[in-house]
């Protein structure tokens, strides 16, 4: 067995258990075979086999007892040559050490992505039935507002869509600022990914009446407690984002983290206090993309 082998059969016991129980069954039916070949009974022939190989249980330990010992030994002996070499060839040494660190470092890395991208995805309710809305054109993967309600009003695909921004902005509590991320929102943006909130409530369509009529604010978990000390009588408390102020009205779950990714914000506000954030009214603007929206599918369309 090569030492990769016999390394893995430390944590494989069983799997190592039923290699040696073939073996040795394969050497008992050769020995029995012999055994009948020279003329004994097929009673005396198992009957000698048997007491060849002697107790089953016993054997196996051994085996395992060998197999273990022989991996230990040329580990020791390949440390000791690697070590030797390490002290001849400085350099070399060096540079095998770099070229391993950043091969296991990318793999790492790479891994990382896999599993956030492929293997682990968004942490909600049929996430299976969410896709990002994206135009037919190469590139052309963000909306605008008004043509997001056009296809969140017509569409015949989704059972529901909402939209999405990223934006950073000054977030004052008790007068004293700091530069925070978070999302802008459409109104129904929670409750489309069905989600229920650890504290307080999510605002929703219900929230939302013309331009800068929902000044509220829901909190991640990790922002709640590194700001507010995990405090659950932050509800009720006025902040000020861009010196305007929101009302905190819930926590969002623990494991929500938004809908990208690599990107996770520290508050979500409602989409319709965009001209109050930051100045600028892309609501009314056709032309101004930068939107992002996911829809779900309705059930049977998948």
């Amino acid at each position: 067995m090569s030492l990769l082998r016999r390394l893995s059969n430390l944590f494989t016991r069983r799997k190592l258990d039923r290699e040696i129980d073939a073996e040795l069954s394969s050497h008992i039916e050769m020995r029995i075979a012999d055994n009948i070949a020279a003329g004994m009974s097929k009673e005396a022939a198992h009957r000698d086999a048997m007491l060849r190989f002697g107790n089953r249980a016993l054997m196996k330990e051994r085996v395992t007892s060998a197999d273990a010992a022989l991996m230990f030994d040329g580990i020791a002996r390949d440390t000791r040559y690697a070590i030797r070499r390490s002290f001849r060839s400085p350099a070399f040494a060096l540079t095998a050490i770099v070229t391993l660190a950043l091969g296991i470092g990318t793999n790492v890395v790479v891994f990382g992505v896999l599993n956030a991208l492929i293997l682990h995805p968004l942490n909600v309710a049929e996430s299976d039935r969410l896709f990002s809305v994206v135009q037919k054109q190469h590139g052309a993967d963000s909306q605008s507002y008004p043509d997001y309600l056009d296809f969140r009003s017509r569409n015949n695909t989704f059972s529901d869509m909402a939209g999405y921004k990223l934006y950073d902005a000054a977030l004052s509590i008790r007068g004293v600022p700091k530069k925070s991320w978070f999302y802008e929102v459409s109104g129904n943006y929670f409750r489309m990914l069905g989600l229920r909130p650890q504290l307080g409530r999510f605002f929703d369509l219900n929230d939302e009446h013309v331009p800068n009529s929902a000044p509220y604010v829901v909190l991640s978990d990790s922002f709640w407690h590194d700001r507010f000390a995990g405090d659950p009588r932050v509800l009720g408390t006025t902040v000020e984002i861009n010196k305007h102020p929101f009302t905190v009205i819930g926590v969002a779950p623990t494991d929500f983290h938004g809908t990208e990714v690599f990107f996770w914000p520290d508050f979500w506000v409602p989409m319709v206090n965009e001209q109050q954030i930051n100045g600028y009214d892309y609501l009314s603007q056709r032309r101004s993309h930068g939107l992002w929206v996911i829809g779900k599918v309705r059930d049977g369309r998948r």
